[in-house]
């Protein structure tokens, strides 16, 4: 086997139906079933809907769905500004400290 067949063989896709990225924020509640029927939990593409807590509002919750791709980018977007928030100010706090 060639180098060049070795790498388009690694460079394949897995053998996932390929489908379009859905938007969950345009799809009603049957909808979102039926697409997860299609679906193993762990696929990028699975949504998954929470209920958060309305703005201003002790009682009234709102579902917020999105694919597992979604929420997982949004879990290290929030982890690194958290992260860094730290990192500055332990940073701030050790230089400050010196007055």
């Amino acid at each position: 086997m060639s180098f060049a067949a070795i790498l388009l063989l690694a460079a394949a896709p897995a053998a996932m139906p390929e489908i379009p990225e859905p938007k969950p924020a345009e799809m009603t509640a049957a909808e979102i079933r039926a697409h997860n029927k299609q679906l193993d939990r762990a696929h990028p593409y699975y949504i998954k809907c929470v209920r958060e807590a309305d703005t201003g509002s002790l009682v009234a919750r709102k579902p917020v769905c999105k694919t597992n791709e979604r929420w997982a980018l949004l879990e290290r977007s929030t982890r690194a500004g958290a992260d860094q928030m730290a990192s500055d100010m332990t940073t701030r706090s050790a230089s400050g400290s010196s007055n």
